[in-house]
């Protein structure tokens, strides 16, 4: 019975060149849905795909830093005001004559913003310099607004990858890279964890760099591991001020004390808080006092001394300071930062730029002391009378704030640095693009809107150029040169 249906079956199969036929017809069909399939897919984004498929892969919903990018972006507080003759404007000239004041807050100054119990922001009083002598005297941290990469990338590492990342920030940081560290670092951390050596590796990584809002959130799950951990609550409470968040950070920093009154580190980080607030403030140096008498040489409250001192004017007493926290940390870099604005206050200028390059030596990233480098080249192409040697120190000082610039691209005395330089090299349309990029932090800065004026003025551009003169003149109606120019012009 079977053979007889095999055989009937076998005479109705096609054979030969009709089988083949067939054969190929079915292969090309195949080939072209699996062609078509694959631009399908090839098109569509993974989320579309996961929905596609009923179900998401595993994402991760932590929010990026909101400072964006050394956290806090350090600008210098420029001040209006700028004197000098209209001669040297118009060609110009360094204007080093105190436009550049040193700055209200340096990259460890006032927190960011207010918190959102209302309190405003704490600043400092601004201690305007000899030559005009920059301004911005703090570390330079890291760009938070330099997103990293791998940043976006929310797809948790495997546990082969998770090694190989955690080893590689281990060494960056251990290197004092802090910057190199952050991207593996945000990766290893997208791996929920209990280890508390890693989480407050990270800490350090995080707040070092600027990024206050991550710094602040693995603080807290440490603390919850380990509520007495001086040291990150210390960190905590620094991420806190950062952020804006002035009176919960001084509220946890007397709490702690009340429980560990010693602690040399909670004290610095609550003298820190209250020397940045002002003169003003009800409890200015107070910690800072009790910090030092209890230990003269802590490295940390010498700092906060001498920086206390700076912004104050004493510049002696905060050489003093500075010198003796090198001699116990020749490894601080900012110390040395510090101590070059010191000695260029005090005339020491040769001293002052040897200490610049001793820090940008182990800190290159530091766009402040970059900046600070540059006006130091600047007061000494005012000093000197050789054409040459005028045209050698603005180069420097040009390439100088270029390098702050590109360590932090919103560094606004900077780019009024680089106008004032471009403007005096007859090069107008890059000087406007400088000045305008000044004039997005600061509008109200009257030197920046008299150099746009000049600019276009030399460009042919009167109806412009007279348009930020009136508006420098609304702002300043008693500066000199605005008043020269609209006399000449009227």
């Amino acid at each position: 019975m079977m053979d007889k249906v095999w055989k009937r079956i076998s005479d109705k199969r096609p054979k030969g060149p009709k089988l083949i036929k067939i054969v190929g017809i079915v292969s090309a069909i195949v080939w072209i849905g699996a062609v078509a399939a694959f631009l399908l897919v090839k098109d569509k984004k993974p989320s579309e795909l996961a929905e596609g498929l009923g179900h998401g892969g595993a994402k991760d919903t932590s929010e990026r830093d909101e400072q964006g990018g050394h956290g806090e972006k350090t600008h210098a507080d420029l001040k209006a005001g700028e004197s000098g003759n209209a001669d040297e404007d118009r060609d110009g000239a360094e204007n080093h004559d105190g436009t550049a004041s040193q700055s209200a807050h340096d990259s460890e100054g006032s927190p960011a913003k207010p918190d959102h119990e209302g309190h405003s922001n704490a600043t400092m009083p601004a201690a305007s310099g000899d030559g005009g002598h920059g301004a911005h005297t703090g570390d330079a941290a890291a760009r938070p607004d330099e997103e990293d990469p791998e940043a976006d990338d929310r797809i948790r590492p495997s546990r082969e990858e998770l090694s190989a990342l955690r080893q590689l920030a281990e060494l960056h940081a251990a290197q004092g890279d802090l910057v190199k560290a952050v991207a593996p670092m945000r990766r290893v951390m997208l791996m929920p964890t209990r280890e508390t050596p890693l989480l407050s590796l990270a800490v350090d990584i995080f707040l070092g760099t600027g990024h206050y809002q991550e710094a602040l959130a693995v603080a807290e799950q440490v603390l919850a591991l380990k509520p007495d951990d001086m040291k990150v609550q210390v960190q905590a409470v620094e991420a806190q001020y950062r952020l804006g968040k002035v009176e919960k950070a001084i509220t946890a920093a007397q709490a702690a004390l009340k429980l560990h009154p010693g602690d040399l580190a909670m004290l610095t980080s609550l003298g820190t808080m209250e020397v940045e607030m002002g003169q003003g403030h009800h409890d200015y140096g107070k910690s800072l006092h009790a910090a030092l008498k209890l230990k003269p040489d802590y490295a940390p409250a010498l700092y906060l001394q001498g920086r206390k001192a700076q912004l104050e004017g004493n510049y002696k007493d905060a050489e003093t300071a500075f010198l003796k926290v090198v001699k116990l940390e020749p490894r601080k870099a900012k110390a040395y930062g510090q101590l070059g604005m010191a000695m260029y206050h005090l005339g020491k200028e040769k001293e002052a730029e040897k200490a610049y390059r001793t820090e940008l030596e182990m800190n290159p990233d530091d766009y402040n002391t970059w900046f600070n480098l540059g006006e130091l080249q600047l007061s000494h192409a005012v000093q000197v009378k050789r054409p040459d040697e005028i045209q050698s120190l603005r180069a420097e000082a040009m390439e100088c704030y270029l390098k702050a610039l590109e360590l932090n691209r919103d560094h606004a005395q900077a780019h009024y640095r680089m106008g004032v330089l471009l403007n005096g090299n007859g090069q107008y349309k890059e000087a406007i693009r400088h000045l305008v990029a000044a004039l997005k932090t600061d509008s109200r800065h009257v030197p920046t809107l008299v150099q746009l004026s000049l600019a276009y003025e030399f460009l042919k551009q009167p109806e412009r150029a007279r348009a930020y003169l009136t508006k420098a003149y609304e702002l300043d109606p008693l500066n000199k040169v605005v008043l020269f120019k609209l006399k000449q012009w009227s």
